[in-house]
């Protein structure tokens, strides 16, 4: 079990870094990471970052929300006594929850950030991986 904890983390740790190192350059400007208060909204949205699969902020849905599954997981059992059963459903919720959340608040900013879906896959991704290692 330990060797499939650690396995997982050596992998978000080697992915990461990798999926980071994508270009910065966006048809045709460039993004420096200074707010671009004095741009219009309708122009940001034909600007917006391509969400791409392997990136950087996958990795870390992942990682999250596997980390947040299990963590719940662990409360509902040791400290609130919950059978295993009875926890799993409810750290999922949780963990799914809290992406959800992060998602709905990502589409109320104003500049360039929207709900994203491939973020809920990850999300998603992250909450198998943490089942399967709660069920071993």
């Amino acid at each position: 079990m330990i060797a499939w904890i650690a396995g997982g983390a050596l992998a978000l740790i080697l992915i990461a870094p990798v999926v980071s190192a994508q270009s910065t350059s966006y048809s045709g400007w460039e993004w420096d990471g200074r707010a671009l208060e004095s741009v219009p909204t309708d122009l940001l949205d034909t600007l917006a970052q391509p969400d791409e699969w392997l990136a950087r902020d996958k990795a870390l849905h992942v990682g999250a929300s596997f980390l947040i599954t299990l963590s719940s997981q662990y409360v509902f059992e040791s400290k609130l006594e919950l059978t295993e059963g009875e926890a799993l459903p409810l750290a999922i919720t949780t963990s799914l929850s809290a992406g959800v959340l992060k998602e709905v608040l990502d589409s109320q900013r104003a500049h360039a950030l929207h709900f994203c879906y491939r973020d809920l896959v990850a999300d998603a991704i992250g909450i198998l991986l943490a089942t399967g290692l709660i069920l071993l």
